[in-house]
């Protein structure tokens, strides 16, 4: 199906693309640290392609990250009050806004990034009634440990509904988004949700994320089979599936868990998801209210004040 805008307030003219494009958007930047890493692998490769996949697959569940800036800090420091979560395998700082007796709206960041992206969000949400749950996923932002996957991220949603009960609502970014739904496959029930550019092809990700960092496709191949024959010992131990992450983290398993009313939010230039992945979802979402702009990217958009009126109304109405 061809996607449509639907916004809630005033957009730049809009013209979805006539057919689908995966090129439509050029690769995500990405850190400088990671271009030399992959320069150096593919150096690597033309020796032993092995090695080099071997490399990076060590590499692959250790997110780099800078320390957190001033700003971020300060917004952290904002919270109204803090709660520390254990979960099976470390512990997540929670940080709320809002009232204490407020329905809970929960953020769940992606893969490199950080609760702090959801700022923008708050006051919105406080207004429309709701009291603003975010955090850092392990190995992310604030987080000190260093080794982390999306069933990790699984297991802090369930933690946080084991101990502070059913949100009323999450909003996820990203990969974030497919941490929500490997949840709810283990019982998780979050109520009302809002996806925004959301990740749930992860077989199509890692192509684009070897383009952006610019892996020759000796090593990406490589590194590809071996992340996935490695991965269905983890699948196995986290869900008890015998399935690689591509098998595990695809569009066939979303759309069994994915019947949830919710907003779907994308833009029509995001550089780390294909067009085509947010017409697929729309196929089998039917319980959505979509949201599509036209070149804000895959993290401009959460900055964009269009979707923060649009994520507010939208949990407005649902309060």
């Amino acid at each position: 199906m061809t996607l449509r805008p639907e916004l809630s307030q005033p957009a730049e003219p809009y013209s979805p693309p006539t057919k689908t494009v995966p090129q439509h958007a050029e690769p995500g930047r990405v850190p400088a640290s990671y271009r030399a890493l992959a320069a150096g692998l593919n150096l690597i490769g033309q020796v032993s392609p092995d090695l080099s996949a071997r490399l990076l697959q060590a590499l692959w569940f250790r997110p780099v990250h800078g320390r957190p800036g001033k700003r971020t800090q300060a917004f952290w420091q904002s919270a109204d009050r803090r709660h520390p979560l254990i979960t099976d395998t470390d512990g997540v700082d929670l940080h709320f806004w809002g009232k204490r007796d407020a329905p809970m709206i929960l953020g769940v960041h992606g893969w490199r990034g950080t609760g702090a992206q959801f700022r923008y969000l708050v006051p919105g949400l406080i207004e429309a009634g709701y009291q603003v749950c975010l955090f850092d996923m392990p190995a992310h932002g604030m987080n000190r440990t260093r080794f982390t996957h999306v069933f990790e991220f699984m297991q802090v949603l369930l933690s946080i509904q084991a101990e502070l009960g059913q949100p009323a609502g999450v909003i996820a970014h990203s990969l974030g988004c497919q941490a929500v739904i490997q949840a709810v496959s283990k019982g998780f029930k979050p109520g009302h949700l809002a996806f925004i550019a959301p990740g749930f092809n992860m077989d199509a990700m890692l192509d684009r994320f070897s383009q952006s960092v610019g892996l020759s496709a000796t090593v990406h191949q490589r590194f590809k089979a071996r992340l996935g024959t490695q991965s269905i010992s983890i699948s196995e131990a986290w869900v008890g599936t015998r399935e690689t992450l591509y098998q595990r983290l695809s569009h066939q398993v979303v759309r069994q868990h994915l019947n949830h009313p919710g907003l779907l939010v994308a833009d029509d230039q995001d550089e780390e998801i294909l067009w085509q992945d947010f017409e697929t979802i729309t196929d089998y979402w039917p319980q959505a209210e979509t949201s599509f702009s036209s070149g804000l990217g895959h993290y401009r958009i959460l900055k964009d004040e269009t979707v923060q009126h649009r994520v507010a109304a939208y949990f407005s109405r649902h309060r």
